[in-house]
């Protein structure tokens, strides 16, 4: 845990899912009537949800959504010209367990235009709904050079809790897993 430190807020934006009912399964690398696997490098994402006096908040809704590994975002309002990927939504719905714990499966996203002159690391957006509060925020990956200069990054009161630790162990086939708890004030 985070020595109780809420979880900063972030932009709920952009391009909240649309038209597209969430995964359940915790495996955004599958789509549900949709050939393949998505493209990209496959990660894990786990971690808990906690309150600030650290006990871990049960049955926590997140609803999770990200860039496709090319950085473009499956909504029709995205006007990267990058490629989508057919077998790609981004977007799940997952809860915590009894001990606060949360895992899913997904793509690494990729970094995308923000602006004429701002390029957005790679990103995954969380909205956190605990049993008295709701959280909007952002993960980020540990060691990505664009953080440094992410202007949604940089205006949070404390960066370190919205990046990502690396995990120091990879399932059978090798993909990376990565570490994001999350504090909530009450829970």
């Amino acid at each position: 845990m985070a020595d109780g430190r809420r979880t900063p807020d972030q932009i709920l934006g952009p391009f909240f899912p649309q038209g597209h009912k969430p995964t359940a399964s915790g495996d955004l690398t599958l789509t549900r009537g949709r050939q393949g696997c998505a493209q990209g490098e496959i990660v894990e994402v786990r971690g808990h949800i906690f309150n600030r006096e650290g006990m871990p908040v049960r049955g926590a809704r997140l609803i999770v959504w990200q860039a496709n590994s090319f950085g473009r975002y499956a909504h029709s309002n995205d006007s990267n010209p990058a490629p989508l990927d057919p077998s790609f939504i981004g977007f799940a719905e997952i809860l915590s367990d009894r001990v606060g714990a949360y895992w899913f499966k997904t793509v690494k996203p990729g970094a995308y235009p923000a602006g004429p002159d701002w390029m957005r690391p790679p990103h995954i957006h969380f909205e956190v709904h605990g049993h008295s509060e709701r959280l909007i925020t952002q993960m980020y990956f540990a060691g990505e050079a664009l953080n440094t200069t992410d202007r949604i990054l940089m205006s949070a009161s404390h960066q370190d809790l919205l990046i990502a630790s690396p995990l120091p162990l990879a399932d059978e086939l090798g993909h990376r897993a990565f570490d994001f708890d999350i504090v909530l004030s009450r829970g």
